[in-house]
């Protein structure tokens, strides 16, 4: 991506010799728009990696505050909150994870420059530099997955913060953005792209902001078991 730093740009070319391009399924007839809202679930760690390494466009992702902080913060999240509320393992191995990786970690969010989002009042800093962003034709990234108890293949619920940052552009710029909903199949290193919609379109629906992101969760779920799972599962799961 031409947004990163030379440096990180050579670091990404050293991680792709250890993971493959995944393949990619596009419902989309016309090219991925820049300057657009992309969503996509986190396969725990490998989905930020992966669109990292492969995403064709120049884009921004969206991540949780506590890790765009100082490494104090950083260690917290992972050490009391990633690793034992997401990953399910134990307190005391999540301390030493979050010890050994907290540096790297500073370094790779560094390198692809998160825009740390907030549960509170300070959201608007992540729209204001959201806002500066698409404005420069950069895309925006988001993992709008509830991964609160942790990651789960089949995903539970979407917040709704991408349509709150598509609704709020609108209002400041009159432009109706592009929003392609994506599902990363990290079994099968496969990345499936629905067909895109629109802000105007999801507006025009007469659904709220909840019902809006449970659909695009439900659509997102819909990709995973027609492409995901293998036959047998398809079975299993009529049965």
């Amino acid at each position: 991506m031409k947004n990163r730093k030379p440096f990180f740009r050579f670091c990404k070319c050293i991680m792709r010799i250890f993971k493959r391009k995944p393949k990619l399924i596009n419902y989309n007839d016309e090219p991925l728009e820049n300057g657009a809202i992309y969503l996509t679930n986190h396969s725990a760690a490998s989905g930020p990696f992966t669109h990292e390494l492969y995403f064709p466009l120049d884009c921004r992702f969206w991540g949780t505050y506590e890790m765009c902080g100082k490494n104090k913060e950083r260690w917290k999240y992972l050490a009391n909150i990633y690793f034992p509320n997401k990953k399910h393992f134990p307190k005391w191995l999540s301390k030493i994870l979050a010890t050994i990786v907290t540096p790297f970690m500073q370094m790779f969010y560094k390198g692809i420059q998160i825009i740390p989002t907030y549960p509170d009042s300070r959201l608007r800093s992540t729209l204001k530099t959201s806002f500066d962003e698409l404005n420069k034709g950069v895309s925006i990234v988001i993992f709008p997955e509830n991964s609160s108890d942790g990651y789960h293949k089949e995903l539970k619920q979407y917040f709704a913060g991408f349509y709150v940052l598509a609704k709020q552009y609108y209002k400041k710029y009159g432009k109706n953005l592009k929003i392609y909903n994506m599902y990363y199949c990290k079994k099968k290193n496969l990345v499936i792209i629905a067909k895109a919609t629109t802000y105007l379109d999801l507006a025009k629906s007469g659904k709220d902001e909840r019902e809006i992101a449970d659909d695009l969760k439900n659509q997102a779920n819909e990709l995973y078991h027609k492409h995901c799972l293998t036959d047998k599962k398809k079975e299993k799961n009529k049965g």
